[in-house]
């Protein structure tokens, strides 16, 4: 077995694995917008047993609750954007044959920038929920690691590119 066949059975495990993810990221957000909902709507009420529980133990409001409920919503679908563009590298690198061509190595630069994005603007997002909620010592959405991870991606796109060129010679 060759190096780059190796590297596409890693590619393909590594699409499968995106692609649960991408799921459940999927199923998470769905269920805590659907949680924050029927906290809103009274449909559970500070009266359920779990409700209740959680407002008397955590001494939490209705609107603490929902707006934990919204921060875990948004949270995950930032993590369901950068999941399907992950995905749909590993999708088209499997079509490509190779990891090394310039459209892969622009893919991962475009992943590593949107990475960074993302996770400047989720933690801005999350922060200004938890505070405008009064829980700000409650929020352990951090997403320093996302920063490094998309730093990491373009200086492995710089990589990739050349092992592009290196191919086209």
């Amino acid at each position: 077995m060759s190096n780059l066949e190796k590297i596409q059975k890693g590619m393909r495990v590594l699409q499968i694995l995106s692609k649960i993810v991408l799921i459940f990221a999927i199923v998470g957000t769905i269920l805590a917008s659907i949680g924050a909902i029927l906290v809103v709507s009274d449909v559970l009420s500070m009266e359920n047993q779990f409700l209740h529980f959680l407002s008397v133990t955590a001494k939490m409001s209705k609107g603490q609750i929902v707006g934990i409920l919204t921060a875990s919503a948004l949270y995950l679908l930032f993590g369901v954007i950068i999941t399907a563009f992950v995905y749909r590298y590993f999708k088209e690198e499997l079509k490509e044959g190779t990891p090394f061509t310039n459209a892969g190595a622009g893919r991962i630069k475009q992943l590593g920038i949107m990475e960074i994005l993302l996770s400047i603007i989720s933690t801005w997002v999350i922060d200004g929920i938890y505070e405008n909620i009064g829980l700000a010592e409650w929020n352990r959405f951090d997403d320093a690691g996302g920063i490094t991870l998309g730093i990491f991606l373009i200086l492995l796109s710089m990589v990739v590119r050349y092992g592009a060129e290196l191919e086209q010679r």
